[in-house]
C-alpha cells in the first residue's frame, strides 16, 4: 500500500494555509492511502488546544477525519 507523508512547517499565524497537510491527508485517506502527518517548527502550535478549538468550517472537519482515521501526526523540533 503506498503511504503518503505530509510535511508542514506553517504555523497557525496562517489559518488557511496552516491545516494544508490536514487536509490532504483526509483526501488520502478517503481515497484509501496511507497517510501520515509531520509538523516541524511553527506548524507544531497547530496541536495546541486553544488553537484547535478555534478553528472552523472545513480545517476544522478535515481534522477531526484526520484524527478519526488515526492518522499518525508527528512533532518535530525546528
Amino acid at each position: 500500500m503506498a503511504k503518503l507523508i505530509f510535511y508542514s512547517t506553517i504555523g497557525p499565524d496562517r489559518d488557511d494555509d496552516a491545516w494544508g497537510a490536514f487536509s490532504l491527508a483526509r483526501r488520502a485517506v478517503q481515497a484509501g492511502l496511507e497517510a501520515e502527518i509531520v509538523l516541524a517548527g511553527p506548524a507544531t502550535g497547530l496541536l495546541h488546544r486553544r488553537v484547535r478549538e478555534r478553528i472552523e468550517g472545513k480545517p476544522r472537519d478535515n481534522l477531526q477525519i484526520v484524527l478519526d482515521a488515526k492518522v499518525p501526526i508527528w512533532v518535530a523540533p525546528g
